[in-house]
Parts: C-alpha cells; structure tokens; sequence
C-alpha cells in the first residue's frame, strides 16, 4: 500500500483536561496538587512516534504532513447584568452582609479580565514556544472560551486582605472550536489520505463517518491511565466509530515524553518517578 499522507488535528481545550489528568502530590508537604499540561512534554518526538505506532498496528505505512492544534481565540464579552448582581447580593446576604452590588461588580468584572489574560499568558508563553520547538505543528485559534461571571462557582473571605472576597465565576467550555475543527477536516481532505482526532468530543461521530464515507482512514488518539490501561481516557462512541483507535500508556507518557526541564519541581519529579516504578510494577503483574 502506498504510504498515507497524515494529518493530526487535536481538540486542545480536550487534550488539556485529558494532560491534567496526570496529577501528583508531594507525600508530607501540605503542597497543592500539581498538574502537568502541554508546556511538561516533548511534543515532536510524541508525534512522530504516534505515527510510528498507527503504521505498526495498522499495518499501513503514514507520513506526518502537519498537526493542527486547535485553541480558543477570545473569551466572550462581559455584559452588565443588574438582575443576577442583586440575586447574587441576595442569595449571600446572611453569610456577607457587606456584599455590596457594586462590589459584586467589580469580583466579577476582575474575574473576567482574569480569565482573558490566562487565554492570552497561555499562548504567548506556553503555545507559542511548543511551536517553535516542534516540527510540523501549527497552533490555530478559533471560537470563544465561554465565560459566566455572574454564575458564582465560589464566594470566599480574602483571610490575606480585610473586607475583601476570593471569588470565583463560571466557565462554561468552548463555543465553535469543534466547527473550526470540522470546517478543517473536511476542506483539506482532498490533501490528505488519513486523518488522526485527538478528541473525546461525541459531537465529532458524524464527521468520524462522513470522513470513512469519503474513503478517508481516520483514527483517534488518547491517553490512558495505569498499566496496560485499564482506565482510559476517552469516549466509547469515538473508539467505536474510527478505523482504528490508537492508545499512548501512561508510562510512555511520564518515562518517554515529559520534559523534565520544564519547571517541575524537584519533589513533584520524585513522585513521578515513583509512579513510573508502580507502572512497571503493574506490567509485570500484568
């Protein structure tokens, strides 16, 4: 069989929430939980060798054309909101009785600006240096980061400053980037002979087909949890519906790809390497 032109197109807000899964805690230390994300891994070598792994299955020879990389562009706007002030004012009132409407305003319009200059911290510093670092991968920016912030998540007493509050709005998820996604996948079919979705999204099952209908090979990729896997990260419907379904083990993941020179702490490494000793544990036992 002649070799398949191949492209990744990934589900970014997805693929984070699957990354974050990889959570440790340093056993002793009152220290949060520490979450690895897309700024902890070696992302070219990560690619190139899932392709590697899909030819080797599959029994097909792939060539990597290009990855996209999908993220929002923007959040969505802030509007006043007079009636969900007040009800917020109310539905506090006996546990802050100085919970003003102008100072609910202002929690959440801080709340907002917040969000907005982690989308923008996010690719000027995490985004923009995986490009420069990785063959083969263009970051695209598309729809809108849903934000609700007058839909109070948390409402708490600052302890570090006197008459002030931590607080906390919504976010609700992603507007448009999967159409972005789809409008992609299908425009530059006729450039490609098989296509890889990093997603978890059920809303791409019919894209899944229409693609295998158009006698493109299309395959999903995840991550899985433990050793072999027991506990994987993805959705049923995707696996069902793709030519084949591709799984890259925890293991793979910590021993392999993690960049372990990118800002994780020391005592975090250590638990890590823990993990990975456990994984192997867990293979010989298997």
């Amino acid at each position: 069989m002649d070799i398949q032109k191949t492209v990744i197109f990934i589900d970014g807000q997805n693929f984070k929430k699957d990354l974050q899964k990889y959570r440790f805690k340093a056993a002793g230390h009152n220290l949060p939980e520490y979450r690895l994300d897309e700024k902890h891994f070696h992302w070219e070598e990560f690619f190139r060798q899932a392709i590697l792994s899909i030819s080797e299955q599959t029994r097909i020879p792939h060539r990597l054309l290009r990855v996209y990389w999908y993220n929002t562009q923007a959040t969505t706007p802030l509007h006043r909101y007079d009636r969900a002030v007040r009800d917020i004012v109310d539905q506090y009132h006996d546990q802050f009785p100085d919970l003003l409407p102008s100072v609910v305003e202002s929690l959440a319009q801080r709340w907002h600006q917040h969000q907005r200059d982690l989308l923008s911290r996010a690719k000027e510093e995490v985004f923009d240096d995986i490009q420069k670092r990785t063959s083969f991968l263009e970051f695209k920016y598309v729809g809108q980061l849903v934000l609700r912030p007058y839909k109070v998540k948390e409402i708490v007493r600052d302890r570090d400053r006197e008459g002030s509050f931590l607080y906390q709005g919504t976010v609700e998820g992603e507007k448009g980037v999967d159409i972005g996604i789809t409008i992609d996948m299908i425009s530059k079919m006729a450039h490609y002979d098989a296509a890889v979705l990093i997603s978890g999204d059920t809303d791409f099952v019919p894209l899944i087909q229409y693609l295998k209908d158009a006698l493109k090979l299309v395959y999903s990729l995840s991550l899985s949890r433990g050793e072999p896997g027991q506990i994987q990260l993805f959705s049923p419907q995707i696996k069902n519906a793709v030519d084949y379904f591709h799984v890259v083990p925890e293991k793979e993941m910590l021993g392999r790809y993690l960049d372990r020179k990118s800002g994780i702490p020391p005592i975090i490494l250590s638990e890590i390497d823990r993990r990975l000793e456990e994984l192997s544990g867990e293979k010989e036992k298997s």
